[in-house]
């Protein structure tokens, strides 16, 4: 009987230890399962992913839906980590490595891929300067423009809405993708700080003008010229009128003036627009710069060179260059030569085009 009783015994606890076993398989597979679930790269190849702040879980996986592989591993993962209840705003990038795991943490967290913004010279105004940052980034057109209209948001940054773009120093610079306007400018304005070396702040000084003012000679110098050897040049015969209290007589902020940014031959009518702008109306230089100067451009004009040139015309080479003077006679004859070989040129063209026809 006892022996009976210890053969039960006995067999009952090899079936609780199968019975344990069993579990432990069970829940090493489930663990293995939830392992591979989660470490799965889950993404086609190569791709860009952008959630906006508006975006729900719905939207996302409508953004993804061509992205994944498996869109219910997804699922699945992102469920367990409650991912659609704190999705991030951004801009991820997203490879053939990427795992459910590092895919829904990133999201859940807000984890996303820098972009460079590159910011070019010559945008001439602050509604074009919106309207490219918008083709960026997440904040619209109307979203920068209310900051670039904040009277005392840039008052902070010691701009107006006329001196804005001052503050841009063309450059490539890294961003995230939902970076703010307000956000946006008060970096603007710590690499225009970075740029205004004390060694720079002594060339303003020696040429007398305030870092704004440099930045509004610079922007005429560059509607000028794309020649860059010839930047502290032509600086010097606006310095040498200003110093000499002429007209600045520029044709770019005229051009500036008409609103016409594709005008290219000032004529007379042109020259008798009223406006802050117009430099063979009203003496000194105007309120704001005509566009963005390259950092060239304003190395340019605190480079100056010391000339005694007050005239300068397009050279007749058309190679880009300019042919400087000293005297209006002088003057005369470079924009003689200049005149006469453009008619040249345009009735070589003709013969040309009537030739093919």
């Amino acid at each position: 009987m006892a022996k009976s009783k210890k053969r039960s015994k006995n067999k009952g606890l090899k079936i609780l230890g199968l019975l344990v076993v069993l579990a432990a398989l069970a829940l090493g597979a489930l663990s293995l399962h939830n392992y591979l679930l989660k470490n799965r790269s889950n993404i086609k190849g190569k791709t860009t992913l952008f959630v906006r702040p508006e975006d729900n879980f719905q939207t996302l996986m409508d953004s993804l839906a061509d992205k994944l592989i498996d869109i219910g591993s997804f699922v699945k993962v992102a469920e367990k980590e409650n991912l659609p209840a704190k999705i991030h705003a951004g801009r991820y990038q997203l490879d053939s490595t990427t795992t459910n795991i590092k895919l829904v943490r990133s999201l859940k967290y807000g984890y996303q891929s820098p972009l460079m913004l590159p910011i070019n010279g010559r945008i001439r105004t602050r509604q074009i300067l919106a309207s490219r940052l918008s083709k960026k980034l997440c904040a619209d057109s109307a979203s920068f423009m209310q900051a670039f209209n904040n009277l005392e948001l840039l008052s902070t940054l010691g701009v107006d809405t006329t001196t804005l773009l001052t503050l841009i120093i063309p450059e490539s610079y890294e961003f995230y993708w939902t970076v703010s306007p307000e956000e946006f400018l008060k970096r603007m304005k710590k690499e225009y700080d970075a740029f205004w070396t004390p060694e720079r702040l002594q060339k303003a000084r020696d040429i007398k003008l305030t870092q704004t003012e440099v930045s509004i000679l610079a922007s005429i110098v560059y509607g000028e010229s794309n020649h860059v050897p010839e930047y502290p040049k032509i600086a010097s015969v606006y310095l040498n009128r200003l110093r000499q209290g002429w007209k600045l007589c520029a044709d770019p902020t005229v051009v500036y003036a008409t609103g016409d940014f594709t005008l290219r031959r000032v004529l007379k009518k042109h020259l008798q627009i009223d406006s802050p702008y117009n430099t063979y109306k009203i003496n000194g230089l105007p309120p704001g710069p005509i566009m963005i100067p390259t950092k060239d451009c304003l190395d340019g004009v605190l480079n100056e060179e010391k000339t005694d040139y007050m005239y300068f015309c397009a050279s007749p080479k058309f190679n880009g260059t300019h042919n400087f003077a000293r005297t209006g006679a002088e003057h005369s004859r470079n924009a003689k030569a200049y005149v006469q070989a453009l008619d040249s040129l345009n009735r070589a063209k003709k013969m040309a085009e009537k030739k093919n026809s």
